[in-house]
């Protein structure tokens, strides 16, 4: 539990997030949250690179178009230039076959890493933070598959060429565990 209260505390005085936070929030998506790698990278000290984009995800039902996902990507642009990338989790769950998600925080769920099954957003100008696997492998640096992505499992190629292409098997400061 303080793991989580000293991510929680960290990442919700962050007042870069923060004004990021009120971007995203200006936009006006159903459920939308800033996620995944950049996130984890703020816990972890690391800086934004140019192979690095600002993750955000939101899930709405009405509209599924990459388009209007490019409008947002280009409204935040304009905001501040940085590589933002955003995605209705709606029809995400097609790129590795599983059943269609029920919310942002179920998609979130479904991402390959626990250390990556992170997210934070605003709501009525409140902080919050998800955490789908806890803290712990966030603060010990761990790169573990979440379920669906477990060892002997079909969808375990995916996390382990996730591990290969992001060098993280090459970091002397990662533990990379295969099986959950």
């Amino acid at each position: 539990m303080q793991e989580t209260n000293d991510i929680y505390r960290a990442l919700s005085e962050n007042e870069i997030l923060h004004e990021q936070l009120n971007f995203v929030d200006r936009l006006g998506l159903p459920d939308a949250w800033i996620c995944a790698g950049y996130i984890r990278s703020l816990i972890w000290g690391l800086t934004l690179t140019e192979e690095q984009d600002i993750d955000v995800v939101f899930y709405d039902a009405t509209d599924t178009s990459e388009a209007t996902e490019k409008q947002y990507e280009a409204l935040l642009k304009s905001w501040q230039p940085l590589p933002w990338s955003v995605k209705n989790q709606v029809r995400m769950h097609q790129k590795n076959g599983f059943l269609p998600y029920q919310s942002t925080c179920d998609a979130i769920a479904h991402f390959p890493e626990t250390v990556t099954a992170i997210a934070a957003k605003l709501t009525d100008g409140q902080f919050q933070l998800y955490l789908a696997y806890g803290a712990s492998d966030l603060q010990t640096r761990t790169i573990r598959p979440t379920p669906l992505f477990s060892k002997g499992l079909p969808h375990h190629t995916i996390f382990q060429k996730r591990v290969a292409d992001k060098g993280w098997d090459k970091r002397h400061d990662l533990q990379i565990v295969n099986q959950f």
